[in-house]
């Protein structure tokens, strides 16, 4: 198989390292560059070479497929891959060009990941899967509006929560500071396929467990390229020790993304317009004032957002599955992950704090943005979040006075 990761930063630098550790030789990983950060990899010592770096030891790996958007393309044979296969060496002399992308990994900024699917839709097809890598949420509907808007022609989405510590020390050059996992959720399929139907059936053990052959049964005499490539995707990741990866019920990933960009709708914007780290942000009462009401709103506003999801639910006549409002959605639960991050990440600068002191543009409209538009669509105005994503928008269009 061949896996396809865009956006080579710290995150996409991080994944194609571990990817490219742990796949069979016959199987290869190819990072997808604009034409600018191409040529700075052209100029580089050590060439294609990826580093990760974790407590001051610096790992290398060779191996990796590095290309600009819109190479000269092919087709391959499709492969599959057992798991006894994850420990191989890596072959460097690997070389593949650009054809129809099997699996696509994005971990761009999450404005720019519409534009990028959209520029590589020609070499996606429904039996294409793609991974969503990236902060903040509403990208997907954003893809499928702009890109796929028909269901039957949609590749498979993975939505992925990510808290891994990262950054970038260079290019190729990812430091790993903050060990953490990145949980897999499978978007139901739109042709009908349930990915999930071991976890969900009925006298299942305590801890019922997801199985890869829900997706493509390995004994399975013609299986369709879209399950196939959709196995090995999540196989790979799964496989990949460094990367920590799991596949959890999707359920439990969409609860798990809300929690995260509620974190992410304090800590970045506060310690972007502070110019502070991220331990800075709890330090006084007017932060924890401004904490305990992102929290308070984002909860009202998914509590609007299930409400209306189970609405639909029984308008369909799946009473039943309806699920309790989550508990880790309540603003308690959510205030205590804040506090449990900023922790962790004192030292740490955020994202968004580096797109403020470079002038680069923020993801502010798909982490505040997101719970401000679903809160409008159910008639209600998250006032906390509005001003921060107000004042963000302004400081990007006010530049830092220069330091004295």
């Amino acid at each position: 198989m061949r896996i396809h990761v865009v956006g080579i930063g710290a995150v996409g630098n991080f994944v194609a390292f571990h990817l490219r550790r742990s796949l069979a030789p016959r199987h290869s990983v190819i990072a997808l560059h604009r034409s600018e950060t191409a040529n700075i990899i052209r100029t580089l010592p050590t060439g294609g070479t990826l580093f990760v770096e974790r407590d001051g030891n610096v790992v290398s790996q060779d191996g990796v497929v590095h290309m600009t958007y819109g190479e000269s393309r092919t087709r391959l044979r499709r492969s599959d891959f057992p798991p006894i296969s994850m420990l191989a060496p890596d072959d460097a002399r690997a070389r593949e060009v650009l054809g129809h992308i099997d699996s696509l990994v994005v971990t761009t900024k999450a404005f720019a990941v519409p534009t990028i699917v959209y520029r590589l839709r020609r070499n996606l097809s429904r039996d294409s899967t793609i991974v969503l890598l990236h902060n903040g949420m509403g990208v997907y509907e954003r893809i499928i509006e702009d890109v796929f808007p028909e269901p039957s022609n949609r590749p498979n989405f993975v939505f992925c929560v990510n808290t891994h510590g990262v950054y970038s020390k260079g290019p190729l050059h990812t430091v790993h500071c903050g060990l953490g996992q990145i949980q897999l959720g499978i978007l139901p399929d739109t042709l009908g396929r349930n990915y999930e139907a071991s976890y969900h059936v009925a006298g299942t053990p305590l801890q019922p467990q997801l199985s890869l052959d829900d997706i493509a049964g390995a004994t399975e005499f013609d299986i369709s390229p879209r399950y196939l490539n959709l196995r090995n995707t999540i196989a790979a990741l799964i496989h990949s020790p460094g990367l920590r990866a799991s596949w959890e019920p999707f359920h439990d990933v969409q609860i798990g993304l809300r929690s995260k960009l509620v974190v992410n709708s304090f800590v970045n914007p506060v310690s972007a317009l502070l110019q502070c780290k991220n331990g800075e942000t709890l330090r006084s009462t007017y932060g924890m004032t401004v904490a305990d009401r992102v929290c308070r709103e984002a909860e009202r506003v998914f509590r609007l957002q299930w409400a209306k999801e189970a609405q639909h639910l029984q308008q369909a006549g799946e009473v039943p599955n309806i699920r309790p409002f989550p508990r880790q959605l309540l603003a308690g639960p959510l205030r205590s992950e804040i506090e449990r991050v900023v922790e962790l990440t004192t030292p740490n600068y955020s994202s968004m704090y580096m797109d403020i002191k470079l002038r680069r543009p923020t993801e502010i409209d798909f982490l505040n943005g997101y719970i401000i538009d679903i809160g409008k669509k159910h008639g209600f105005r998250p006032l906390t979040h509005m001003s921060l994503a107000h004042l963000i928008k302004m400081r990007t269009a006010v530049p830092l006075a220069p330091q004295v």
